[in-house]
């Protein structure tokens, strides 16, 4: 791995062009010029570089694209279709990764850029404002906690696959790079140890933003609910049911529950603020508009006139999964829409390039906010969790979870429940969100081949070596300290 001190250069590109993007986000001036030693001396220089961090952490490369679009593709057994140009998304298709494509260096490089910024932020508290302190350190450790389970998920084996103690996770740096040494060559720490550093930052952040609990608090970012739902996510990967259903009831009470769902399943999406479903969103606006970029998510998904290239179609098989009269499966036909506003309906044939193939609304609207964590979702982990440890339920039955999600999808409720069901109702809910690899790892499913490649039909277990990223090449070469993960060895 190589992380680098800020340059003077590089830091006042990035301030700059956060601050004039986002004024309405961070009530900060630009600075004419910013040196290395200086940043960090004064609390408004602490702020730019936090600011600057949660920009960098909201770009394409991260949660406004590419963590969610790893996990659809590499997860895919045929019930979509990579239609686009792009060499490195059909190789995660076909599950045939290589170390020396950029796009899958791109995460790598941008979330340790990130966590130096994060890093030097908790190294310089004291000349943070006393009555201000608190906030960021909450908002710093809750960002270094979910870059890296970013990393940790994408890059090593599961947490449940063999020995996490022994397995190699990611290079944990939690401190300042003062530029580049020996030292600043950090080998893969374990698995078990990068979950510890996650679980530790997550819980501190709970605690220091206990004050923020309801939707879009805190400016939209960091609260104590956010630092809760990613809790449940990394509990649930790790198999601690009775610590995810705790933290996932911890959000549902703060958000009120079952009334707090929008009230049909189209409305959560494309939404140009936090609505009462929403836990936690990446902002956008008509400047930042990470949604148009070359690997944002509506560029993806979308098939309108004039946005989107249409690149994700939507096969008969994922349809299949639906039963019938669910609202989270019908389709629109609008052949003069302009925007995704005119599509009401969960999917619609697209009218832009390539037109007539299903394609999902989730992503249709590139300055709309990017839905990261809804309500849904800690209902469902909260079903889940509950049903897995069995007992006397945190917050109610499972099967009253999974009743409410069908409610709101028009479908009838259940009178039992299996983990097949709850399997199935995920499924159903959190498609092309970034859930599904990490579903097929924890229900131990296999990913088939899709359709359209040499090995087409072949079963990957769920912890096959293929469906892991392969460490950049590039970081193999200058960093001798790193190993490469199984499949590219």
């Amino acid at each position: 791995m190589k992380t680098k001190n800020i340059s003077k250069y590089f830091l006042y590109i990035l301030l700059a062009a956060f601050i004039l993007s986002c004024d309405d986000f961070l009530e900060v001036e630009p600075e004419l010029a910013v040196s290395d030693d200086a940043v960090y001396n004064t609390h408004q220089g602490v702020l730019n570089a936090l600011y600057g961090a949660w920009d960098r952490a909201a770009g394409p490369q991260l949660f406004a694209g590419l963590s969610v679009f790893y996990s659809d593709l590499i997860a895919n057994s045929g019930q979509v279709r990579w239609t686009g140009t792009f060499l490195s998304y059909e190789l995660m298709e076909s599950k045939n990764m290589n170390p020396n494509e950029g796009i899958i260096a791109s995460t790598w490089n941008r979330t340790y850029w990130t966590i130096d910024l994060l890093n030097n932020v908790l190294a310089n508290l004291d000349v943070v404002n006393e009555n201000a302190r608190a906030v960021v350190e909450g908002e710093a450790r809750f960002l270094r906690g979910i870059l890296y389970f970013e990393l940790i998920r994408h890059y090593a084996r599961p947490y449940t696959d063999g020995n996490p103690s022994n397995n190699p996770g990611v290079p944990l740096v939690l401190t300042p790079t003062a530029g580049i040494t020996d030292a600043d060559y950090r080998p893969r720490d374990p698995v078990a140890s990068v979950y510890a550093s996650i679980l530790d930052d997550l819980q501190r952040a709970k605690s220091l933003l206990s004050d923020f609990t309801t939707a879009g608090a805190n400016g939209g970012r960091a609260t104590a609910n956010t630092a809760a739902a990613f809790l449940a996510r990394v509990h649930m990967s790790m198999e601690n049911w009775e610590a995810a259903a705790t933290e996932a009831n911890f959000v549902i009470d703060n958000m009120g529950g079952y009334g707090a769902l929008n009230n049909t399943p189209r409305a959560a999406f494309n939404n140009d603020t936090y609505t009462s479903e929403d836990v936690f969103m990446i902002n956008q606006n008509a400047t930042s508009h990470a949604g148009s970029a070359n690997d944002g998510l509506g560029t993806f998904f979308a098939s309108l006139e004039g946005y989107g290239r249409s690149d994700v179609h939507i096969r008969p098989e994922h349809m299949e999964m639906f039963e019938e009269g669910d609202l989270r499966a019908q389709i629109d036909t609008v052949p003069d829409a302009l925007v995704i506003a005119d599509i009401s309906r969960m999917y619609y044939l697209g009218i832009g390039r390539k037109p007539n193939n299903i394609m999902s609304s989730k992503w249709g609207k590139f300055d709309a906010n990017i839905n990261v964590i809804r309500l849904a979702e800690m209902i469902l982990v909260r079903a889940e969790a509950n049903f897995r440890k069995g007992g006397s339920p945190i917050g109610t039955d499972p099967l009253n979870d999974i009743n409410a999600i069908r409610a709101r999808a028009g479908v009838s409720a259940w009178d039992d429940l299996t983990l097949d069901r709850i399997w199935e109702e995920r499924y159903r809910e959190m498609c092309f969100e970034g859930r599904l690899l990490e579903d097929i790892r924890r229900f131990k499913k296999d990913v088939v081949i899709p359709p359209g490649y040499s090995d087409s039909g072949t079963a990957l277990p769920w912890n096959d070596p293929r469906m892991i990223l392969p460490i950049p090449q590039r970081e193999m070469d200058v960093n001798p300290n790193l190993v490469q993960n199984d499949a590219y060895l």
